[in-house]
């Protein structure tokens, strides 16, 4: 299953279409928050599902989400609320809590791969406004018998 994620468009759509023909494949997509609004225009547009979670920008959806995909649990937030600018490890004992095997979060605007003790633990980056040294992002997971993660540079 092939699942594209992205996040922190803050109100660039444009950015987000530029993502999503990277990700077209993608059955699943995930919207890790702040303006949770510029991926609710892809309803009708995009034919498979879309998980979008609210940021500390947005004032709709949930702020975190667990599901199980193909036998993987996972756990979905924008991360303000666990400190993730500061440090992951909130992040990480509520993954451990949720007994997650693959965290995704946002916030921070800088992508962002992990595995440590089982867990996974991937931030997209940000279609629109990329930190540090990085680049617009998002990602793709192609989850399978193993899982693999690929960022992409959103243009």
């Amino acid at each position: 299953m092939r699942i594209g994620v992205l996040g922190d468009s803050h109100g660039i759509i444009k950015n987000v279409n530029n993502a999503m023909r990277m990700l077209k494949n993608a059955e699943l997509v995930i919207f890790t928050g702040d303006y949770i609004g510029d991926i609710k225009h892809l309803e009708g547009e995009y034919d498979g599902d879309v998980i979008a979670i609210r940021g500390n920008c947005d004032s709709i959806g949930e702020h975190e989400v667990v599901k199980t995909i193909l036998g993987q649990r996972f756990f979905i937030c924008h991360g303000h609320k666990y400190g993730v600018k500061y440090t992951l490890d909130n992040l990480y004992y509520r993954a451990q809590e949720l007994k997650a095997d693959v965290v995704i979060f946002g916030h921070t605007h800088i992508p962002y791969y992990e595995e440590t003790n089982g867990i996974i633990m991937i931030n997209p980056g940000s279609v629109t406004l990329p930190r540090g040294r990085s680049k617009k992002s998002c990602v793709r997971i192609d989850l399978g018998e193993k899982i693999e993660v690929e960022f992409l540079e959103v243009k």
